[in-house]
């Protein structure tokens, strides 16, 4: 086959697997803890206030940190990853989520998979 053919199959290869890559995805979502004033008396006035008041912010939805993570050999090395979500939020995570952004996808293929970076998104609660 001539250059002029290979090249053009060749791209399309490239470019599906790289929008094949950013379907990667990993979400876990936390329970927010009780207030304090629920953890004595569950059915008083305050813990009632309390919850209204926490439902009230839950809507508004909280703060989003973005993360890079890096990893090597198909995403093997380094194996696990531990990430102290207490230095973003104070309140807590609302919800974790790790995935692939179109760019982290792209220099993956273009290192072929030696370089595997990953996003991950934090949201807090208020």
């Amino acid at each position: 086959m001539r250059a002029d053919k290979i090249l053009p199959i060749l791209s399309i290869i490239l470019l599906s697997f790289g929008f094949g890559e950013s379907c990667r995805h990993a979400m876990v979502r936390y329970p927010q803890s009780l207030p304090e004033a629920c953890r004595i008396y569950p059915t008083s006035r305050e813990c009632k206030r309390a919850l209204d008041i926490r439902s009230a912010q839950a809507e508004q939805g909280g703060e989003i940190h973005k993360v890079q993570h890096t990893y090597y050999l198909f995403g093997l090395y380094p194996g696990n990853l531990v990430l102290d979500t207490s230095k973003y939020c104070a309140e807590g995570p609302r919800s974790v989520h790790q995935y692939t952004s179109f760019w982290n996808g792209l220099w993956e293929q273009l290192t072929l998979a030696i370089y595997s970076p990953q996003t991950v998104e934090i949201e807090c609660y208020k």
